[in-house]
């Protein structure tokens, strides 16, 4: 087994375990995902309410979406690739240490991304927009961390970004409605949106949790 840790000699005040804090940090962009983070909330502020035409599978004029609905699902991704580290050859045998120090970076990372991001947001983006913005980082969010749980972080990108061009292309209705499943545009209020976001939330947990040793056990 392979712990993430350094040692500490007799004559150092450094406790093992703000070393090992200090090595696991080193080694993950979590500040570069903040100030990316932080980008992604102004570009939102700036230029969230500016339609872009999308191609659509309903046969009328061209369809229009808000830029802040694409740039939400950038600001989901963020924090599951920030688990990416260099070291993840060795931490595949990671010790329950390492595994427990991973799940409070991911938690105060995801919180700290979608509270920056969401209070930028809320500056220009109106309450209701804003309710869709935090329903469908939601489900972003458990999307990428299915992906990465299954291809590995670094490609917890994949399956929202496919998942974002079926909702884009197929989701529209036309006449400016959206089919029950498009999370990304359905109004804020919308029980099936709400209920499918956190069903994703909640699969995506489950993906990070089942490590292969859990796995073998529930099994």
């Amino acid at each position: 087994m392979i712990s993430v840790g350094v040692t500490v000699g007799p004559d150092t005040d450094v406790p093992v375990a703000t070393s090992g804090l200090r090595l696991f940090l080193a080694v993950r962009p979590a500040r570069s995902v903040l100030a990316v983070t932080v980008l992604l909330g102004v570009l939102a502020a700036a230029f969230g309410l500016v339609q872009t035409p999308i191609p659509t599978a309903v046969e009328e004029s061209k369809a229009t979406i808000p830029l802040w609905r694409m740039i939400a699902m950038g600001a989901a991704v963020l924090p599951v690739l920030a688990l990416t580290s260099p070291l993840a050859d060795l931490e595949v045998v990671a010790t329950q240490r390492l595994m427990s120090m991973q799940r409070r970076y991911l938690a105060g990372l995801s919180l700290g991304c979608a509270a920056i991001y969401l209070a930028i947001c809320a500056i220009v983006l109106h309450p209701a927009v804003l309710a869709i913005t935090a329903r469908s980082w939601v489900a972003w969010f458990g999307l990428a961390l299915i992906a990465g749980a299954i291809l590995g972080w670094r490609l917890a990108w994949t399956l929202p970004t496919a998942t974002a061009v079926v909702l884009w292309y197929w989701g529209y209705g036309g006449h400016q409605q959206y089919r029950w499943w498009e999370f990304s545009a359905r109004p804020h209020d919308d029980l099936p949106s709400l209920f499918l976001s956190a069903s994703l939330l909640a699969a995506g947990i489950a993906a990070y949790a089942a490590t292969p040793w859990r796995r073998r056990r529930w099994t």
